[in-house]
């Protein structure tokens, strides 16, 4: 699946009733939500209180039905989320509905010609959307999945059945709050990502800025803050699709699957505050693994995830441990073998994710290290 925005006005008495919706919902749905004797939450909503709310809501609802079954199950989705966050110790407050946005279910729209026509009211009312305009949008895929209509902007999801191919190899990824190092067809391989850090950086200290001003003006610091963190988050975007396009179309040239680390859950394995806590804020390998997956994945390319734990501190030729050298340099205290921790990181993946040796019938390409049992090329620039 991939999905794209296109610009659009939406519907504002759609956008309005359907936000004050949701808000109901949740107030209702939330009454059912229990506390056990051990301050455990749990949600009882039976499907008969479930088709009670729905025919409530219904009475006065002029729009399409299936806007209130979107709202409910979204609700409904959202507050189980909350009973598993609190349950952890991760949520306290009662969840709030505060973005205005339509879920259209693929029962609510069609597409014929190359153009969504979405039904508002039914028989009605429709909007229609020519996908021809937006020449950015994918032209090979199969269907069109559900819609997110926001206030000025329509997120589509496009679907495509691939056939799974079988690589010749497989990439390995290592991510790093200030660069993202690979093993690509025996190359090492670095993405810059000191601008990312300072783009973050930058919007951090203008944060505090209008954190200090909303305590006399509320209203513009409330402004300024959704300003400035949609240009940051426009920027991040921007730079990760362009360095996630650069991958796979070099993966998509030699064939290579990608290997990438397992980091489910790591900011809340490691979080502690302060300085730690401030950095990984700033660490975007979510982002360049999702974008480099489902990038993959559309193209029939296969993705591993592996857990990364000590693989920048095993000798990938001996397993023997690695201590810290000099700078960024690890030393085997078994072999000798000294290296980039990057390079171990990525080497250690491609074995751990692959099974095998990691020059395999194809040494590594590049200068000697200083053990001279290991050789691997080192480029800033990506291929």
């Amino acid at each position: 699946m991939k999905s794209y925005g296109v610009p659009l006005t939406a519907p504002e008495d759609l956008l309005n009733e359907h936000f004050k919706l949701k808000r109901a919902v949740l107030d209702e749905v939330f009454k059912h939500v229990k506390f056990s004797k051990s301050e455990k939450a749990h949600l009882k909503f039976s499907r008969g209180k479930r088709k009670e709310l729905r025919d409530k809501l219904l009475r006065n609802w002029k729009f399409a039905k299936h806007y209130v079954d979107s709202a409910i199950n979204s609700i409904i989705g959202l507050v189980k989320g909350w009973v598993q966050l609190y349950n952890k110790g991760k949520a306290k407050s009662k969840p709030e509905i505060t973005k205005k946005t339509v879920y259209v279910k693929t029962t609510l729209f069609k597409v014929v010609n190359g153009k969504i026509k979405i039904t508002i009211e039914p028989r009605k009312r429709y909007m229609e959307i020519d996908l021809a305009k937006f020449d950015y949008l994918p032209k090979d895929y199969d269907s069109i999945g559900g819609l997110i209509l926001k206030e000025d902007i329509l997120i589509i999801t496009f679907k495509k059945k691939v056939k799974q191919i079988r690589p010749k190899d497989c990439t390995s990824f290592d991510t790093n709050l200030t660069n993202i190092t690979g093993l690509i067809n025996g190359r090492i391989v670095r993405f810059d990502l000191r601008e990312l850090y300072h783009i973050h950086r930058v919007y951090e200290e203008k944060r505090r800025k209008i954190q200090k001003l909303s305590k006399t003006k509320p209203k513009t610091a409330k402004k300024l803050m959704k300003k400035y963190s949609k240009r940051e988050k426009n920027r991040v975007m921007d730079i990760m699709h362009k360095i996630t396009t650069t991958i796979v179309r070099e993966l998509i040239s030699i064939r290579n699957g990608a290997i990438l680390e397992n980091l489910k859950n790591f900011k809340d394995r490691i979080l502690n505050g302060g300085k730690v806590n401030r950095k990984l804020s700033k660490w975007n390998y979510r982002m360049f693994q999702f974008m480099l997956e489902y990038k993959l994945r559309w193209f029939g390319l296969p993705v591993k995830h592996v857990n990364p734990a000590n693989s920048s501190k095993t000798c990938p030729f001996c397993s023997g441990s690695l201590a810290a050298y000099r700078g960024r340099f690890m030393k085997c205290s078994n072999c000798g073998l000294i290296a980039d921790r990057d390079v171990v990181a990525v080497l250690n993946l491609r074995m751990w994710g692959l099974g095998v040796t990691p020059n395999g019938d194809e040494p590594l390409k590049g200068d000697v290290s200083q053990s001279g049992r290991m050789s691997y090329q080192m480029s800033a620039e990506p291929p």
